[in-house]
């Protein structure tokens, strides 16, 4: 039986999340999303250099860092990779989100709660317990970083719902009503195998 501690950090916006739309896998992080987190690196590294510092550190504890498969998510990775100097991420396609079938590009007022998706699959996607194979990926990890702690990057609302079942023990169908802006969700799972 093993651990390993699972950070999660969200991945920038897209045109589809900026406009309240289910987003589509396809869709870019926003340039001017892109263009405004590295105009806020660079003034950290210009007016704080020593916190700039402190903070590359800090983060390098972790030794893998890894995403979904999916364009915007493997270009926030990079993006966090390349700012605190940390291995270029791996994109695994176990870790995407649901897949939210006919809903993609469709306003997120349009569906019913998640907890309607557990079993039954959204229309044309998947159901929640389909999207489970994120615990597969920590499980089968290499060797080399199977016990460190791994930063999950471009993920949000799929990687809070599955970590929180998968870590946490809650229930699927209370997990995956849960959302990334309430300040009770946690950041940090440990996963046990």
């Amino acid at each position: 039986m093993g651990i390993v501690p699972v950070y999660v950090w969200n991945h920038l916006l897209s045109a589809d999340n900026r406009d309240g739309l289910v987003a589509r896998s396809e869709q870019p992080v926003l340039p001017e999303e892109m263009e405004k987190r590295k105009m806020q690196f660079r003034r950290l590294q210009e007016q704080d250099p020593y916190l700039l510092e402190r903070l590359v550190r800090l983060v390098r504890i972790f030794k893998a860092v890894y995403c979904p498969a999916s364009l915007r998510h493997i270009e926030s990775a990079t993006l966090i990779c390349e700012f605190f100097k940390l291995p270029a991420p791996i994109s695994d396609g176990r870790l995407d989100a649901v897949d939210y079938g006919n809903f993609k590009g469709q306003p997120i007022s349009s569906m019913k709660p998640p907890h309607d998706y557990v079993e039954i699959a959204y229309p044309g996607g998947e159901s929640w317990l389909q999207c489970l194979a994120v615990g597969s990926h920590f499980s089968r990890r290499s060797s080399k970083t199977r016990w460190l702690p791994v930063l999950l990057a471009g993920q949000t609302r799929a990687a809070i719902r599955m970590c929180a079942h998968l870590c946490n023990g809650i229930k699927i169908s209370d997990a995956v009503d849960l959302e990334v802006n309430d300040p009770k969700v946690p950041w940090v799972y440990f996963y046990k195998f």
